[in-house]
């Protein structure tokens, strides 16, 4: 890991981001913060600093931006409207920002005091697990799967690990950057943790520009910092965050004159709690397990330490031993691990086995407790399961399916044992762990690391949906393909 954290280090120090820290530049977002007045049925805006009101924001009567307008001749008062309902998405640009780490909770807190109404209210997306971006935005747009869950992982084939700090600024592990218009340059991520306003401010700029060259009718931007935002700050942040990028579509809509369909999602949750590392190196270690590269001996275990998340995953040729010593650590929730067919899962002191045949449908077997709380076996449909994840009392959000998968068709290279971790503890780079804030991150199967959103101006969208649901759902709007490919 030495030489990892040396290469993080020199990322840090010599990041473009790292140009904005002393305040150059000049944002590209200027659309008022606030409204010079409001009420219920309007609100009043000034974009061009002379003190009188020259925009505005019209509301239906349940409080929704279904109207924009504009003063023309100078008295202080709409005398141009356009319904924004009536703009047929077949003609409008589509400008998709897509935020990396957002919990839906936030979200629709935000929502229901009155922000983003341009936008119906916030849909519950459901990622699959682990809880990881590169897999979460894989099934967002319909693309490849990733060859492991991080850019660093066990190569099943190569027997090995592979991968690490400079695969990740390649970018091996993200195959979607190649059919989205706007990622921020990987060697930019350092600040994305150190000083995520700064690079913020930068990629809103950065979209801002692409956006008005006109070159494309989607442009889909991905904003790494907003997992900074998170990380460094939580739910501050991530208001933060939401308010700025109220601003941002706002502007778009006043310079588009309404011509452009706005979607805004996240690829997954956050869990809003301060974390530390769980050391699940040394739990082993004291425990008779030597950590390496290359499983050779019974007593060998493959741990794959990177980013900093609530979820882990290990290779052994043991995977049933190694779950048993797992489940003995006080920061391990859950432990999962395939038996032929079949997903076992584990807690403390509850253990279940789930099978199935497509995919789709998953036979349930508790055998000690009831480690999902699903009260209940047999055989069940996942998609009746999905429908009730609608808020935290759901507990472990689409389990079945996301359990299943995480082993069975996630990735090329899925690991051997997964678990998942209490919200206060964490695991990956020791490094990481010493330069940054931990105030917030994500990986778990429980509803904070998990449940996030979607929304969309063009339509209304109905959840939960799956991660994997989103192009499907934007063709239904759009009548055209999604992600539109370059």
């Amino acid at each position: 890991m030495t030489g990892n954290s040396k290469l993080i280090v020199m990322v840090l120090v010599f990041s473009p981001g790292w140009l904005f820290l002393s305040g150059c530049g000049v944002s590209a977002v200027m659309f008022p913060a606030k409204a010079i007045a409001a009420g219920d049925t309007r609100a009043d805006y000034d974009t061009d600093g002379d003190g009188k009101a020259d925009f505005f924001y019209l509301f239906d009567p349940a409080g929704r931006i279904d109207r924009i307008a504009y003063d023309r001749n100078g008295d202080g008062e709409p005398d141009e409207i356009i319904h924004l309902d009536a703009v047929s998405p077949r003609f409008c640009r589509h400008l998709v920002l897509v935020l990396d780490g957002f919990p839906l909770d936030v979200v629709r807190e935000f929502y229901d005091s009155g922000h983003l109404r341009m936008f119906g209210r916030p849909a519950v997306v459901i990622p699959p697990y682990p809880v990881m971006t590169d897999l979460c935005l894989e099934d967002a747009f319909g693309y490849m799967p990733c060859a492991g869950f991080e850019a660093k992982y066990y190569h099943r084939t190569k027997r090995t690990v592979v991968g690490g700090t400079s695969n990740y600024l390649a970018g091996k592990n993200e195959p979607f950057v190649k059919i989205i218009q706007y990622r921020a340059a990987p060697l930019d991520d350092g600040t994305a943790y150190m000083n995520p306003e700064a690079l913020f401010e930068k990629e809103l700029a950065d979209v801002k520009r692409l956006w008005d060259r006109r070159e494309t009718m989607e442009v889909i931007a991905y904003f790494v910092s907003t997992a900074g935002m998170g990380s460094r700050f939580g739910k501050e942040g991530q208001l933060i965050t939401l308010r700025r990028l109220e601003q941002f579509i706002g502007q778009i809509l006043m310079e588009t004159h309404g011509l452009v369909k706005v979607t805004l999602f996240a690829d997954h949750g956050q869990t809003n709690t301060p974390y530390n590392l769980a050391g699940l190196d040394k739990h082993l270690k004291a425990r008779g397990w030597r950590p390496v590269n290359r499983l050779r001996q019974d007593k060998d275990v493959v741990i794959i330490k990177f980013g900093l998340v609530t979820c882990a995953a290990f290779n052994a040729l043991n995977p049933a031993k190694l779950a048993d010593d797992l489940l003995a650590a006080e920061s391990v929730e859950l432990a999962s691990y395939v038996e032929g067919d079949a997903v076992i899962v584990r807690t403390k002191d509850a253990k279940a086995v789930i099978k199935s045949t497509d995919g789709k449908t998953f036979e349930y077997e508790p055998l000690v407790g009831d480690p999902l709380k699903l009260t209940g076996k047999g055989r069940i449909n996942g998609r009746e399961l999905l429908k009730a994840a609608t808020d935290s009392k759901c507990g472990y959000p689409d389990a079945l399916y996301r359990l299943w998968r995480a082993h069975f068709g996630l990735v090329e290279n899925p690991p051997d044992v997964i678990v998942s971790l209490f919200d206060r503890y964490c695991t990956g780079s020791g490094f990481f762990s010493g330069v940054m804030k931990r105030a917030s991150t994500h990986g778990g199967l429980n509803w904070k690391n998990s449940a996030t959103f979607i929304m969309s101006t063009a339509g209304t969208i109905k959840g939960p949906l799956r991660s994997e649901d989103i192009p499907d759902e934007m063709r239904r709007i759009f009548n055209r393909p999604f992600p539109a490919m370059k």
